[in-house]
This record gives structure tokens, C-alpha cells and sequence, in this order.
């Protein structure tokens, strides 16, 4: 069982939990067509959705110290990422969501390695 969990583990879940509703929000409103960006498939919505549930589940698990949990947070920040990257490119003119849940990947990548989150997931 891991010690007492650091204030970035928390923030790390709470990020992950903003960037998988983020993309909940984005895929559900493009499948319903509230949202319309030319060349979005309906595929591409749901593989957001996806991502979004897993990422939103997973996230629960770092409150455990679970190693696993790190690792498929980790996973689900990446590929939040290259989400993001290839819907700006593909599509400029939309740019702010994917932003946003790229600066959110980037930011939970970079506090679930700290020196202290490491302490935390090596109990």
C-alpha cells in the first residue's frame, strides 16, 4: 500500500479527469454535430471518447500508488497528446480544444514523473 499521496498526485488525477472530459465533450458533440469540423470522422470521435473513458477510469487508480495505473495514465496523457497535435494540424482553424487538452497532457506527463511521484509510486 503507498503512503500518503503528494498534492501532484492529486492534480495529476484531476488533470487527467479535465482532459478525458474534454474529449468526451468534443467527441460526443461532434457525433451529435453540434460541433462540425470539416474531415472528422465519426471513427475520430469515438476513438476520443475511448480515450476519454479509459483516462477518466484510470485515473481513479492513482490514488492506490498503483504502479499500473501510472503507466496507463502515462499512456493515456501520450497518446491525449498526439490526439491533439494531429487534430491541429488537420485542422487549424479548431485549434483551442486540442490545445487545451494538449497543455493538460503535457502538464500531468511532466508532474506524474517528479521526484516526489516517483517516491510515491516506488512504496
Amino acid at each position: 500500500m503507498a503512503g500518503q499521496r503528494p498534492g501532484g498526485i492529486v492534480l495529476i488525477a484531476v488533470l487527467a479527469w479535465i482532459g478525458a472530459a474534454l474529449q468526451i465533450i468534443s467527441g460526443i458533440l461532434v457525433l451529435t454535430r453540434v460541433l462540425n469540423p470539416e474531415g472528422v470522422s465519426t471513427e475520430t470521435a469515438w476513438v476520443a471518447i475511448v480515450v476519454g473513458v479509459i483516462s477518466f477510469l484510470v485515473a481513479f487508480a492513482l490514488f492506490t500508488g498503483s504502479r499500473v495505473a501510472r503507466i496507463l495514465v502515462t499512456i493515456s496523457f501520450v497518446l491525449s497528446l498526439i490526439s491533439a497535435i494531429f487534430s491541429i494540424l488537420a485542422h487549424p482553424a479548431n485549434f483551442v480544444g486540442p490545445l487545451l487538452a494538449a497543455i493538460v497532457a503535457v502538464i500531468g506527463l511532466v508532474l506524474l514523473y517528479t521526484k516526489t511521484a516517483n517516491e510515491y509510486f516506488r512504496r
